[in-house]
């Protein structure tokens, strides 16, 4: 597959979608925009990967939307009913990412502005480097959020800082963004990429079918009852029991070696 503004390319079990229009910050136009979603579909259907690690290509990671398409879109006589199908497409990044099957790391290199802090808050792991900062900016632009962040963000980091964050649109830097759960881990930029790939790789060597299952259940569990969530645990764990790779992984424990999963 040709991509314009991205890079891909596979590393062993895990895949690098890389924004890659650094003189903008990785601003996303509707090329970008197809790109990326091709790009998770391209991941996600091939079998040797397990893991996708998304970064930004020089000093950003996203700054949202390419204000010059913005300005274009403004300006014209667009129908709000054209608008709104528009809208229904950008919404799609983040139903693809958190319905894909493998797990994300976002790599954050630079600042992640509207639908860069979109598409960091629907991975699964976000990775900072020390230059970081997120914005939710659009109360500054008469905009309004999209891709999900008013029900991701209140339950990574409570209603009252989710509030605070969308209602002034200021900066978060990554030290607050750790102390509040936003992030994972900060790291030195030289450090950042090298991280997230240590990461994947440790991911990618566990069983893929209990992989997919806990990214699967992770996401049920915002509004699941107790009872629920241990239903689909049942479920998950019959599906681990029936499968080769449990047999594979106690053979590998008996014999002391790494195991060999196949994801079957």
């Amino acid at each position: 597959m040709i991509f314009t503004d991205i890079l891909f390319e596979k590393r062993g079990n895990v895949a690098l979608i890389t924004l890659n229009r650094p003189e903008l910050l990785n601003a996303f136009r509707k090329t970008t925009m197809r790109d990326f979603l091709n790009a998770l579909q391209q991941a996600a259907g091939d079998e040797e990967v397990r893991v996708v690690v998304v970064t930004g290509s020089g000093r950003g990671f996203s700054a949202g939307a390419d204000l010059t398409e913005m300005e274009q879109i403004v300006s014209s006589e667009i129908s709000l009913a054209r608008a709104r199908e528009r809208l229904k497409s950008y919404q799609n990044v983040t139903r693809q990412m958190l319905a894909m099957p493998k797990p994300i790391i976002a790599a954050l290199n630079g600042l992640a502005v509207g639908v860069g802090a979109e598409i960091a808050l629907a991975s699964d792991i976000r990775l900072a480097s020390e230059n970081v900062y997120f914005s939710f900016a659009e109360v500054k632009r008469s905009l309004f959020e999209t891709n999900g962040v008013m029900y991701i963000l209140p339950r990574l980091v409570g209603m009252g800082r989710a509030a605070a964050m969308m209602l002034t649109g200021d900066k978060v830097f990554a030290s607050d963004a750790l102390q509040m759960g936003l992030v994972t881990q900060v790291f030195p930029a030289a450090e950042l990429l090298p991280a997230a790939f240590e990461m994947a790789q440790h991911i990618a060597d566990n069983a893929p079918i209990s992989v997919r299952l806990i990214k699967q259940v992770l996401q049920r569990t915002y509004d699941s009852s107790l009872e629920a969530v241990m239903l689909l645990e049942e479920d998950g764990m019959m599906e681990c029991l029936a499968s080769d790779d449990l047999r594979e992984g106690v053979r590998a424990f008996n014999e002391k070696r790494a195991p060999h999963y196949q994801g079957k």
